[in-house]
């Protein structure tokens, strides 16, 4: 039997002013490994969605920090934000999911890009969000995130040989990356899971008041049904009604292989903190074995050539 992995989603609310988000990162990011009343100190820190700028296309490219390569220290790298993030890391040793950030390449396109940081400072996953949301919704939302963005095209999964995450379990979880709007696309969430092993899959996301209330929970627990994965989803908080600011819906969330909450945030900013049994997985699947029990025969699913 595993020791439950503990982990902890960083809600807070995003501001138009760089160092304000880092100074909000620092603190709650403190608060999360300090908060009384939780059973265990988290091995595993979460951040939400595009937490270093504000969620407007139009000034992602202003926002934008070079993201190195794989196995790059980032406590001597080029984005500030992520330097903030590894040195965190690494003088509290624990692994941090750092939400996303825009990202500038090399070829000065813009990217929506999730990291995954070691208790080292290292980078160990890299993640370009692959659909880009672009909405009309009448009476709602109208966003185009591909009006300054490009997406990316590669599935992402972080091997847990070795357990990079440190997260002491006999069998270390192999996490999966995707951002908000990825979740919404059920084929790259069982590619992930059928032909890369995914067992956690982590989706730092800014879900809207208008997409939220429709749909937030349905398709977070979906996921974790689908794959029989746990799904940690980190949303920002919800600024004041009066505010001109993107309307996060919060409410982050964990989600057990069953399709559980385990543990959810309101609309304010706050840490959430669960547990993870990782005997679950193997639970689940063994219960419901609906991956050995696929029609091979008569579909399939594959990745693009």
């Amino acid at each position: 039997m595993s020791q439950p992995w503990p982990v902890a989603l960083v809600q807070f609310q995003v501001s138009p002013e760089p160092q304000v988000n880092r100074q909000q990162v620092r603190h709650w990011l403190e608060q999360a490994m300090t908060q009384a009343g939780t059973p265990r100190t988290p091995k595993l820190l979460m951040l939400p969605e595009v937490w270093n700028s504000p969620y407007q296309a139009e000034r992602f490219a202003e926002f934008a920090e070079p993201i190195p390569e794989l196995g790059a220290d980032l406590r001597d790298g080029p984005s500030e934000s992520l330097k903030l993030v590894a040195d965190f890391a690494v003088s509290h040793r624990v692994s941090v999911i750092a939400g996303s950030i825009p990202e500038c390449s090399s070829d000065r396109r813009i990217f929506n890009t999730a990291t995954v940081i070691s208790p080292a400072g290292c980078l160990l996953a890299k993640h370009r969000k692959m659909h880009l949301f672009d909405v009309d919704i009448p009476g709602g939302i109208h966003f185009h995130e591909s009006d300054s963005l490009t997406a990316g095209d590669q599935i992402t999964v972080l091997s847990g040989v070795g357990d990079p995450l440190n997260s002491g379990a006999a069998t270390p979880p192999n996490l999966g990356l995707q951002i908000c709007y990825d979740i919404r696309f059920p084929e790259l969430a069982l590619l992930m899971q059928q032909q890369l092993s995914c067992d956690v899959i982590a989706c730092p996301a800014g879900f809207s008041t208008t997409t939220g209330p429709l749909h937030w929970h349905l398709v977070m627990r979906a996921r974790a049904v689908d794959t029989q994965c746990f799904v940690l989803a980190c949303c920002s908080a919800r600024p004041p009604q009066d505010s001109s600011d993107y309307p996060s819906y919060g409410h982050s969330l964990v989600v057990d292989p069953w399709g559980h909450i385990l543990a959810e945030a309101g609309i304010g900013e706050e840490v959430v903190h669960a547990e993870l049994d990782l005997d679950q997985i193997t639970a689940a699947r063994a219960a419901i074995p609906t991956s050995r029990q696929r029609r091979g025969d008569v579909y399939r699913l594959e990745p693009s050539a």
